[in-house]
């Protein structure tokens, strides 16, 4: 449609995408992109959708699979924006599959439905990390309040799962939060908190805990490197001892969420 060969980059793909649809006066357009995977143009700005497989990855037929699900959806008068969350997630199952491959609405479901299953038990997730450690996966494990979730968490977060393949967080309870910060946080409650968390990609499990310290769950799961914020020494880190390894990660000066909460209280 461009009349030449053009890079599957995301700049030529934003420049001549914009071409396309002045030429032809289109209000939407959706580009398939083989292993990169989408790109639309909603009539006012281009959305970039990778899709990922969880094993293999062969691209086979992907792109129609996104025409038919996205046809499929839009007929069934989901908005773009669903219809191409739908899609997506289609897509990223038949690059998981070998060769061409169909989808079925089972499968799109439940891979909407792992989503959701991120915050898990302590039993639940033994298995887990068992089945994971059986595929070579490194184990990450840290723990926190996350009350007012900030820069200086995302910075710790993302660099603990720099360390390995899977992070798994231990969050503390509503109750356990007030045992440590007094009877006037959390100021988020456990269900708002873990909305947040559970939408961010480098974090894979959620596991909440009751108690003071996580040196239960660090016990039941002897994550491989265990990581830590702030000035810690390794020696008074809880559950180093059942670690192959500690990382410590420096917080972002200036950012917690104590701070936030006492510069709040002096402007009132």
């Amino acid at each position: 449609m461009v009349g030449k060969e053009i890079s599957n980059n995301d700049e030529d793909i934003e420049k001549y995408i914009c071409y396309i649809a002045e030429k032809y006066n289109l209000q939407k357009l959706l580009v398939t992109r083989s292993e990169k995977g989408m790109s639309c143009f909603d009539g006012k700005s281009i959305i970039h959708m990778p899709t990922k497989a969880k094993e293999v990855f062969d691209v086979s037929g992907a792109g129609d699979t996104v025409v038919a699900i996205l046809s499929v959806c839009l007929g069934a008068k989901f908005n773009l924006e669903e219809s191409l969350l739908v899609t997506n997630k289609a897509a990223g199952i038949v690059v998981g599959k070998l060769g061409t491959a169909s989808v079925s609405a089972e499968e799109i479901e439940q891979s909407f439905d792992e989503e959701r299953k991120k915050v898990v038990g302590l039993n639940e997730l033994e298995s887990l990390v068992a089945g994971l450690r059986g595929r070579g996966k490194k184990i990450v494990f840290t723990n926190g309040c996350f009350d007012l979730f900030h820069a200086g968490h995302v910075k710790v977060l993302k660099e603990a799962k720099s360390f390995g393949d899977i992070l798994i967080l231990g969050l503390n309870s509503d109750s356990s939060i007030k045992r440590l910060k007094g009877e006037s946080r959390p100021i988020n409650n456990l269900s708002d908190r873990l909305t947040v968390l559970t939408n961010f990609s480098f974090i894979d499990y959620v596991v909440v805990f009751d108690t003071d310290t996580p040196l239960e769950i660090i016990k039941k799961i002897t994550p491989d490197v265990l990581v830590k914020g702030g000035d810690y020494s390794v020696e008074s880190v809880v559950g180093n001892e059942y670690v192959k390894e500690v990382k410590l990660v420096k917080f972002l000066d200036g950012y917690s969420s104590t701070n936030i909460i006492k510069k709040i209280q002096e402007k009132q």
